[in-house]
Parts: C-alpha cells; sequence; structure tokens
C-alpha cells in the first residue's frame, strides 16, 4: 500500500495542480487528502462527463488537471473522451477506480464494467496501465504517464484496484455551503426577434476580440466561425451539452478580467443541465452564459427540443447565477451584455430566437487541435 501524499506530491513535482471528479470509496483517501491540502485545487462535479469536460477548460486555461472517478461511471466519460479530449488533443490524467476487477467479488451492477474497464479505454485509445502498490512503482507509473500523455497530447488512465491507497481521514470541509442568492432580471415579452447569426454578430461587435468565446456544436459554431473567425474562439465540435463545462473550467481559471462567454443551445442545454448547478455553485465572476433558443434541434433537421416548457432564467436564479434574464430583442440583448460586461457574474442571459440558418455555411477549416493550439497561444499558455 501507499499514502496518498506520496501520488499527491510527486504529482505536484510533475505539474499536477487541479483534482476533479466524482467520488468513489475506493478513492476517499485521495480525495480526503487533495481537500485538506491548500497547495492543489479540488473541484467536486456532479458526474464523470461534466468533470473530463471542466478538465479540458481547465487545461487550456494553463492548468495541468486529474480527473477522478469510478469505472462504473465511465460510460458518462465516454462522449466527452472522444468527442472534445480526443479531437483538441488534452493530455488529461485520469484516475479510474476498478470496482468488480476480475477475481475479486463486487455489486452486481459493477459486473460488466469490471471486466472490460481496461479494454473501454484502449478502444478508446486512452493509454492505461493498473496502478501498482509498492510506492516507487507508482512514483515511476507516475513519470511515465505524464510524459507519455504530453508526448501524444492525450488522455492517460491509471486504473486503481481495491485497497491500495492507505486511509487518509478528511480534517476540512468538504464543499463549502452558499445560499442561491442570484437576481432574476425582468423577462422581456413577446415574439422572438432575431436568429442565431444575428445574436453571434451583436456579441462579437459589442464584446470585441479581447473576451474568450466558446461555441457549442453544430451552427453554431459554424456561424461563429462564418462570421468572425478569430484566435479568442474555441469552437466545441462534439460533447454536446459540455460547452458550460468547459466554459467553467477556463473562466475559474482564468484571471477574472478576462470574460468568458459561453453561446449554448437550447438542446445542449437540456442535455447536460449539469453544468448550471456548477456554475450557480462556483460563481465565476467572469463567466457569461448565452443560451440560444430557436426550440428545435436546427442542425439535425428541426425536431423540436422541450424547451417551450422550460423557464431556463428561472432555473439559472435558482442554480445561484448572479443574475438571469430572458430577452429577445436586440436591445435588450445589448443591455444585458453590457450588464454582464460591467458587473461580475456569473451571467445568465436566455435569448429567444427565430429558427433559420444562412446556405451555404461553412465549417471551420482548422482542425480542433489546430484550434486549440491557436486559442491557447492566444491566452498565453501554449
Amino acid at each position: 500500500m501507499f499514502h496518498p501524499s506520496l501520488f499527491i506530491e510527486h504529482g505536484r513535482q510533475l505539474g499536477l495542480d487541479l483534482y476533479t471528479g466524482v467520488p468513489c470509496s475506493f478513492l476517499k483517501p485521495f480525495i480526503n487528502y487533495v481537500i485538506d491540502d491548500e497547495s492543489v485545487c479540488y473541484v467536486p462535479l456532479t458526474n464523470e462527463g461534466e468533470a473530463i469536460a471542466y478538465a479540458c477548460g481547465a487545461y487550456l486555461a494553463g492548468k495541468r488537471p486529474v480527473v477522478m472517478f469510478q469505472n462504473s461511471g465511465l460510460g458518462n466519460a465516454v462522449n466527452p473522451l472522444v468527442s472534445l479530449a480526443y479531437p483538441l488533443r488534452i493530455p488529461l490524467l485520469i484516475i479510474c477506480t476498478w470496482r468488480a476487477q476480475p477475481g475479486i467479488s463486487d455489486e452486481p451492477q459493477h459486473e460488466l464494467m469490471g471486466p472490460i474497464t481496461p479494454s473501454m479505454f484502449s478502444l478508446m485509445e486512452v493509454a492505461n496501465e493498473v496502478v501498482p502498490e509498492e510506492p516507487k512503482a507508482v512514483q515511476l507509473m507516475l513519470d511515465r504517464a505524464v510524459l507519455k500523455s504530453q508526448q501524444n497530447s492525450l488522455p492517460y488512465a491509471l486504473i486503481m484496484p481495491k485497497g491500495i491507497v492507505e486511509s487518509y481521514a478528511l480534517t476540512g470541509e468538504a464543499v463549502p455551503s452558499r445560499s442561491p442568492d442570484g437576481r432574476l432580471e425582468t423577462q422581456e415579452l413577446g415574439a422572438a426577434h432575431m436568429r442565431r447569426g444575428d445574436v453571434i454578430r451583436l456579441i462579437c461587435d459589442m464584446l470585441g476580440e479581447d473576451v474568450v468565446i466558446v461555441g457549442t456544436t453544430g451552427y453554431t459554431n459554424r456561424e461563429l466561425f462564418a462570421y468572425r473567425d478569430s484566435p479568442n474562439h474555441l469552437y466545441i465540435v462534439g460533447a454536446m451539452g459540455g460547452a458550460p463545462s468547459v466554459g467553467l473550467g477556463l473562466a475559474a481559471h482564468l484571471p477574472d478580467t478576462r470574460k468568458v462567454v459561453v453561446l449554448d443551445g437550447d438542446g445542449a442545454a437540456l442535455m447536460r443541465m449539469e453544468a448550471m448547478a456548477s456554475i450557480g455553485h462556483f460563481q465565476p465572476s467572469n463567466l457569461i452564459h448565452v443560451l440560444l433558443d430557436n426550440q428545435i434541434h436546427e442542425s439535425t433537421g428541426g425536431q423540436g427540443t422541450l424547451s417551450n416548457t422550460i423557464a431556463f432564467d428561472r432555473i439559472a436564479q435558482a442554480c445561484g447565477y448572479k443574475r438571469s434574464q430572458s430577452v429577445s430583442s436586440p436591445s435588450a440583448l445589448e443591455q444585458a451584455l453590457n450588464v454582464a460586461s460591467s458587473e461580475k457574474g456569473p451571467t445568465f442571459i436566455h435569448v429567444r430566437i427565430i429558427p433559420g440558418t444562412p446556405s451555404p455555411l461553412p465549417r471551420p477549416t482548422l482542425k480542433p487541435h489546430e484550434v486549440k493550439a491557436r486559442f491557447m497561444s492566444f491566452l498565453g499558455n501554449l
């Protein structure tokens, strides 16, 4: 067995400075130690996929994250691993516990995932190895994992068996409590006046090229690229619903003076609403979350979403956003952006828009990893 301090301290020497993820009983010593260690940061999140997306954003902001979760949640992490971390070439380090390791009895819900955990990582081109028990071997494993993940610019998984880490009792506060205190602005009633492209142009023109703009997958990215391709843009081509979590990872680890704007969609937001809970809880003051709501999945043929019965602005307020509002006209959007630019957030702006997309509509011509390199250079983190 080895003490969690061995891993954390050696990891710190290798530049690992941020831990995030979802608890597992096998991970208790690691998580407790990180919570108590003020020299590293621990960010608890709601599910494994959100943790991967958050870590991707944090990496772009200059952090070197470790994502921790149980292998029963590996399925939640598959989409952002293969459609976000892989195309962007993000070298995350993953600690995945090994419930139902072959030969070790466990609960029935782990029966299938246990034997297939290593092969699942391999199928996703995530290099992986089993965490050893001997302390020196653990240090060598960390050296190897960090080096290979950086060389390949891809995630690397450490599969951790049961009972190889010494216990560590938590002495600090796990998650500070806070009551939501957001302000719900007056909702602008009436029909929508703008299309997606109108909103994108207004945001780009008003906020300029010093802000960070994270675009959600689909037509939003394509219209953002078509109007103004710029180094301050990050196009999230996959991981539908993950853009706000990437934005949170960026906003939390960039200077407060650097505004981060997330361009979200109604279908994407409904797919991964956990991001709103995390944004409201951690309250990055520099985050502006703009949700473009046309009530359909437009890029897949116009199928309806469920957004016509959802009060997104009230959800944002309940989650803890400092300010939330629903608008439908250019003047109201401009006013909301002016306030969001000058005051501390996080701010949520729900924009009701009319369906409609220009044709032809180009796709980004840069590959995702090229966009990443350009974006990190813009931030000074390359």
